[in-house]
């Protein structure tokens, strides 16, 4: 079962529940807010300027700014750390990455380069992003996501390490409800399982995505594209496992 299409801007609109204690703010690019064991959790926090749009879908559903206990930042890409510094000030939340994005969100760095993934609309859309130059408010990381264990507030969530897309790149696994992946934009669901528009390696991306199907989850969730609420790990092995 596919979740229904809805508005996409920019400005995130209205969230959506998806299961309990999973809520979608869909968008250009997906953001997720979660009830896990240590409190509420935002995985990522989309472009920048969008930080007064997340908290009104927020609110939406009686969960106030400073509920926000958790900001996991899934990779350092401008749509999905935009909004970090703004929701960070906002609500007082705990914000995790990997090791190797930790210098680019907390502007040490410039953003590494990416390139197009096959495909004409991949390569005109792609060709368009590695020409604009993002301008994203720097954001301390408090704690860095080690690949293989648990989240350090919820030990039913695992760290999975996906580079590719993202050199710093992770998903999460949820132990719930036939298993919960946040993919973040190791693909997208559009029309069917592809590749990111851009990747910095599409190769380890290509390597990644094996990684993510061998794996059991009946829900997967990404960063573009709908999610898919039933039988996602099969969708995932007829995509990308080799025949």
């Amino acid at each position: 079962m596919r979740f229904p299409p809805g508005k996409s801007d920019v400005a995130q609109a209205t969230m959506r529940k998806l299961i309990d204690g999973l809520y979608i703010i869909p968008g250009l690019v997906n953001m997720y807010l979660a009830e896990m064991a240590g409190g509420w959790t935002l995985i990522d926090t989309g472009f920048p300027k969008s930080a007064g749009k997340t908290i009104e879908s927020i609110r939406s559903v009686g969960v106030a700014p400073e509920d926000i206990r958790h900001m996991v930042l899934t990779h350092c890409h401008v749509d999905h750390v935009g909004g970090a510094a703004a929701l960070k000030l906002a609500s007082g939340a705990t914000t995790y990455a990997h090791h190797d994005d930790v210098a680019i969100i907390q502007g040490e760095r410039g953003f590494r380069p990416v390139k197009p993934s096959p495909g004409l609309r991949n390569r005109i859309i792609g060709t368009l992003i590695t020409k604009i130059v993002p301008k994203v408010e720097p954001t301390h990381v408090d704690v860095i996501l080690e690949p293989g264990q648990a989240l350090p507030f919820a030990d039913d969530v695992s760290v999975i390490h996906i580079p590719g897309h993202c050199q710093g790149q992770v998903a999460l696994l949820w132990a719930r409800d036939g298993g919960v992946l946040i993919a973040a934009d190791a693909c997208v669901n559009r029309k069917g399982l592809q590749y990111a528009v851009v990747n910095e390696d599409i190769a380890e991306a290509g390597r990644s995505l094996e990684k993510l199907s061998k794996l059991d989850f009946e829900i997967a969730c990404f960063g573009h594209g709908d999610p898919i609420l039933s039988g996602a790990s099969g969708e995932f092995r007829r995509t990308w496992l080799p025949a």
